[in-house]
């Protein structure tokens, strides 16, 4: 009994020893525990803190990716537009190049054919050219021919003059000697006009002095002589105007010259105008 009850006072010692090596460890290993879950709380606070950040510049880094995206969808679609536009200008541009080649074609035609007209008129120019110097000493022949003729013309017009003047002298004779031969009066502008005549100015000039000169179509045969007067009249609108005064100073048989005086009508006589022996017929 006494040794019973020693060994379980020796087993009550050793069991309280147990348990109190227990008591001190679970001690021991409650405040590790309690350090790791202190440790371990803020590791998690500092994870969801760090969690927290990542998450909010993930939602801002996809922000920035949506944004980028919408920017980039942009873009595209811009890019999209251009490109239709640019299509729509090759086929414009390609459309322009079938046109300028067409263009190029019907000017190259065109240049063949004037290339072509341009060889013609040059043979035409060259043959032109040898007529042109044919002609030109057909010409120059053809004016000394004339340069002859005109010289032969005017010796003939001198023959016809001098022939004029032989034959108007021998016509003045021969009035002569019939007067004489009638036993009229003899001299110049002793004679009146035996009737009425009318005749008209043949042509007009001026003298040294300034007095107008005319020639008329009336003559010795139509009893005009030196000193004789006719009246000079123009029909203006229907109506006959008096001119002026015609005086004789030489006559031959058809025509005769004299001195016009405008008596101060301010009219100038002319050729054309009428002569009249008598102004009241």
């Amino acid at each position: 009994m006494h040794t019973v009850t020693k060994f379980l006072v020796v087993l009550a010692a050793v069991a309280g020893i147990a348990l109190s090596s227990l008591t001190i460890a679970f001690a021991v290993n409650n405040r590790g525990v309690l350090t790791d879950y202190s440790e371990l709380k803020q590791a998690n606070e500092a994870l969801q803190a760090q969690a927290g950040e990542a998450s909010a510049s993930a939602q801002a880094e996809a922000d920035r990716l949506r944004r980028e995206q919408d920017a980039l969808r942009q873009q595209i679609s811009a890019s999209e537009s251009e490109l239709t536009s640019l299509r729509t200008e090759v086929g414009e541009l390609r459309r322009d190049k079938l046109t300028a080649q067409q263009q190029v074609t019907t000017l190259q035609n065109q240049i063949s054919q004037l290339n072509e007209t341009t060889r013609m008129l040059t043979e035409l120019s060259d043959r032109f050219s040898t007529e042109v110097n044919e002609l030109r000493g057909t010409e120059l022949a053809l004016r000394q021919n004339e340069i002859d003729l005109l010289d032969r013309i005017a010796d003939l017009q001198s023959n016809n003059e001098a022939l004029t003047a032989t034959v108007r002298g021998l016509r003045e004779q021969m009035a002569r000697m019939d007067r004489e031969q009638g036993g009229g009066e003899t001299g110049t502008g002793s004679t009146d006009v035996a009737a009425y005549v009318m005749g008209q100015i043949v042509n007009t000039e001026r003298d040294a002095s300034g007095a107008t000169l005319a020639r008329v179509d009336l003559g010795s045969e139509d009893g005009l002589a030196r000193g004789k007067r006719l009246f000079i009249i123009r029909n203006v609108g229907g109506n006959p105007r008096l001119v002026g005064h015609f005086n004789v100073q030489t006559a031959d048989l058809q025509f005769a010259e004299g001195v016009v005086d405008t008596l101060g009508l301010e009219l100038t006589p002319q050729r054309g105008d009428m002569v009249v022996s008598d102004i009241r017929r």
